[in-house]
C-alpha cells in the first residue's frame, strides 16, 4: 500500500473522528482534527498533493457542517500552505515547537473563521463572547493531538520513502 493511499485513509479516518467529535463532545472541547492534519501535511515535501488533500478534506467538512461551501476548504488549504512557509523559517518538526505552532494557528484560524462567518452570514452567527470562550480549549486539544499525528505521518513517510514514494519528513533538509 502506498504512502499516498495511507494518507488518504488517515485523512478520511480523521474526518470521521471529526464528525463524531462534533456530535459527541461539547462545543468548547472539540479538537479540529482536519486543521491539525492540514497543518501536518504542510510539512510534506510533495506540496501540491498535500494541498489538494487539505482542500478535499476541508470541502468534506464544509458539506458535513453546513457552513458556507468552500470556507473550510479554503482555510484548510491555507493552513497547509502557511505551514510550508513557517517551516522554512522555524523547522517545525520538534514536538514542543510543533504543538506551540498548532495552538497559535488554531487560535488564528478560529478567529478567522468567526470573522468570515460574521461577514458571510451575519444573522446566524455565534456571539464573539461565546467564540472567545471556546477557542482556547479547542486549540489546546488540537495541539495535544497534533504531536502523535505528526509521528504517524513521519512513520508513513519513512515507509513511503522505502517504496520510492514521497520524500520523507525526516530526510528533508532545512533550506
Amino acid at each position: 500500500m502506498t504512502g499516498q493511499l495511507k494518507l488518504l485513509g488517515l485523512g478520511l479516518g480523521l474526518l470521521m473522528l471529526h464528525a463524531l467529535g462534533t456530535a459527541v463532545l461539547p462545543a468548547g472541547a472539540r479538537p479540529d482534527l482536519i486543521l491539525v492534519f492540514a497543518l501536518a501535511l504542510g510539512l510534506r515535501a510533495a506540496g501540491t498533493k498535500a494541498l489538494v488533500l487539505s482542500f478535499f478534506l476541508g470541502f468534506c467538512v464544509d458539506v458535513l457542517s453546513g457552513s458556507p461551501l468552500g470556507l473550510y476548504a479554503f482555510l484548510r488549504g491555507t493552513a497547509c500552505a502557511a505551514t510550508r512557509l513557517f517551516d522554512r523559517a522555524l523547522y517545525l518538526r520538534a514536538p514542543i515547537l510543533w504543538a506551540l505552532f498548532v495552538v497559535c494557528y488554531a487560535l488564528a484560524d478560529a478567529l478567522l473563521m468567526g470573522l468570515t462567518l460574521r461577514l458571510l452570514v451575519p444573522e446566524g452567527t455565534i456571539p464573539w463572547s461565546t467564540i472567545l470562550l471556546r477557542i482556547p480549549v479547542s486549540a489546546l486539544m488540537s495541539a495535544v493531538l497534533s504531536v502523535p499525528l505528526l509521528s504517524v505521518l513521519q512513520r508513513i513517510d519513512a515507509e513511503a520513502q522505502g517504496e520510492g514514494g514521497w520524500t520523507s519528513l525526516t530526510s528533508r533538509v532545512r533550506s
